[in-house]
């Protein structure tokens, strides 16, 4: 038997010493799940991507908060949504996180960041899916990692990286020294602080520096700084797609679909669902460009009665009001905060808290 194993005994040996070393930096440094992941890059001379950034940082910080209210979706609520203004309509002690991203974190990184919080805080009651009708489910934001969304190969969908990182059973394997990553990699490619500071941000952008500034007191949110380049009210046009349901054995539009995921997920985790459209410059018009979503989700609120739909899916405010598209100016967040807050309290106070 000892013969049979002999030739082992180096990798055993070497099994055991890491094991030890891993015991040993769970015992002295204990550091959170949370930071055990690889989320990250940590490329040599390559600056992390603004959206993997905001979205470590929110899930990092916010992780145990303990809200009641988290919203998740694109870039219109994470510019959009002021939640301690929300909360000036919520009964004390209700606290409204935003961790909204953007478009490229997708359908399914929404869903994940759901799931990561209903995981992690057992007072939470209220999922709140904020999205713009300009960036409704569609096949490369839903279950299409890697997709280059816009046609951007610097813009891909990351979303499944949210649930192979901070919701997956395989987080927990990950080893304990796994959190100093970053200190490990910077000391060995930038000469233990000769070429770069070690702790300096992670991106040197304008935008991201004053989200690190911001994000914690305000829970989630900070301004836009977007590039002013008109915005202009055309008819609403919305692309919608179809994909085959295993359950019904027939074809759904992708937003029926991808919104009866969220409604199962809200309903497995026994929390309310609350779909959000926010407002948008494009206009109404005839309604045929925006026909087959806007009977979409009819037949969706018919099927899923617990769910929350407060406004509909198109409401046209003034051009001037948005900076982009999908963002309205930072100066006028307090019309998504008079629009929304009212909502939401009716909300809550119907399901009683």
């Amino acid at each position: 038997m000892n013969s049979s194993i002999l030739p082992f005994k180096p990798w055993i040996a070497a099994l055991a010493l890491v094991a030890a070393i891993e015991c040993l930096v769970q015992a002295v440094y204990s550091p959170p799940l949370v930071a055990r992941t690889n989320f990250l890059q940590f490329s040599f001379a390559r600056d992390e991507t603004a959206q993997r950034l905001f979205m470590y940082d929110k899930l990092t910080t916010f992780a145990d908060s303990n809200p009641a209210i988290v919203q998740s979706g694109d870039s219109s609520g994470f510019y959009g949504i002021e939640p301690k203004t929300i909360m000036r309509y919520l009964p004390e002690g209700m606290t409204y996180l935003n961790l909204s991203c953007c478009a490229n974190l997708g359908f399914n990184g929404y869903y994940n960041v759901f799931r990561f919080m209903a995981d992690h805080n057992p007072g939470l009651r209220y999922f709140v899916l904020h999205i713009t009708p300009y960036t409704m489910p569609r096949p490369e934001l839903w279950n299409n990692d890697g997709a280059a969304l816009w046609g951007d190969s610097n813009i891909k969908v990351f979303g499944d990286a949210i649930y192979r990182e901070f919701v997956s059973p395989q987080r927990y394997v990950y080893p304990p020294s796994l959190a100093f990553r970053r200190d490990v990699s910077s000391r060995i490619f930038y000469l233990d602080g000769l070429l770069r500071r070690l702790d300096r941000p992670l991106l040197q952008s304008e935008n991201y520096l004053e989200f690190l500034r911001v994000y914690k007191s305000n829970l989630g949110w900070m301004p836009e700084t977007d590039v002013r380049a008109g915005v202009y009210a055309s008819e609403c046009d919305i692309a919608e797609s179809e994909t085959f349901d295993a359950h019904s054995l027939g074809w759904k539009t992708y937003t029926e679909a991808v919104l009866d995921a969220f409604a199962e997920l809200a309903k497995k985790y026994q929390k309310t669902l609350v779909v959000v459209f926010q407002p948008v410059a494009c206009v109404y018009g005839t309604g045929q460009g925006s026909a087959k979503t806007r009977e979409a989700i009819e037949h969706f609120r018919t099927e899923h009665p617990e769910v929350e739909i407060p406004f509909p899916l198109i409401t046209t405010w003034p051009a001037d009001l948005f900076s982009v598209p999908a963002h309205i100016r930072h100066e006028h967040t307090d019309l998504l905060t008079q629009r929304l807050g009212p909502a939401m309290a009716e909300i809550v106070a119907r399901r009683g808290h």
